[in-house]
């Protein structure tokens, strides 16, 4: 049996227990950790992915294909491009339509098991990793009246979201830190919230769950020339813990 501190709780069923293990574990690189643990499920395979946990295919009478979902395995960077070759020479491979959003030094492609059902592999270059500033240069958000205090604003040119509180102004990156997914403001929890892996941080950008090791949102440099908030947004700025409690970035006005 699997170890519990690492069992995974995906289950995904087949049509074709033989043909759906053969494929997990040529082409996709899964270890077979044991057939038929469950036998009150029926027919089964449970696999152990590289991260140590362990994905589960059932087979299934009147099976029907599900749409709509698709499971991430995270591969180690040198392992990627060998399983990719694999997909592509078994003409699985599905165009990766979010490829605009991947982080630097991220790569990342869908595949369709032998059913149809859609799945996926990632792999990172931990030390190559980025958060894409906007690139849109200077921009004036507004007039520094135009924000209340305890207001946050999202601003769609500049993929900013401008945070007036009593320390000063903040001008935060809409991207996540974690996987690149674009955050979105909840005023009824005062917070941020990542809805690709569930990512949450203040409004100063502070992680609060619940993915460990998250960053702070990354900020951009913030001035206030002739009661105008101007943003440049052509630089991302990565922030520890105690930067972003302290909201570093404040309010500096300019004649």
């Amino acid at each position: 049996m699997p170890n519990v501190g690492h069992f995974h709780h995906v289950v995904m069923e087949v049509s074709n227990l033989d043909r759906s293990a053969e494929f997990l574990e040529q082409a996709v690189g899964l270890k077979l950790a044991g057939r038929d643990l469950w036998l009150e499920d029926g027919p089964s395979a449970a696999f152990q992915t590289a991260e140590g946990q362990y994905f589960v295919i059932v087979e299934v009478p009147n099976f029907t294909p599900r749409l709509g979902v698709h499971t991430n395995f995270m591969l180690p960077p040198e392992d990627y491009q060998v399983v990719y070759d694999g997909l592509k020479e078994r003409g699985c491979l599905v165009m990766d339509h979010r490829a605009e959003q991947r982080s630097v030094g991220e790569v990342s492609t869908y595949f369709s098991d032998p059913d149809g059902q859609r799945l996926q592999i990632t792999a990172f270059q931990p030390e190559a990793f980025q958060i894409p500033a906007a690139g849109r240069g200077k921009i004036v958000a507004g007039r520094i009246d135009d924000f209340p205090m305890g207001s946050v604003t999202h601003n769609k040119e500049g993929k900013f979201f401008l945070v007036r509180l009593q320390e000063g102004i903040l001008a935060l990156n809409d991207v996540c830190t974690h996987q690149q997914c674009t955050v979105a403001y909840q005023p009824e929890h005062y917070r941020f919230f990542c809805a690709c892996h569930y990512n949450k941080f203040t409004r100063k950008g502070e992680h609060i769950g619940h993915i460990r090791g998250t960053p702070p949102l990354h900020a951009y440099a913030v001035e206030v020339v002739d009661g105008q908030v101007v943003v440049d947004t052509d630089a991302s700025i990565p922030r520890t813990t105690e930067q972003a409690e302290r909201m570093v970035y404040g309010l500096v006005e300019k004649a």
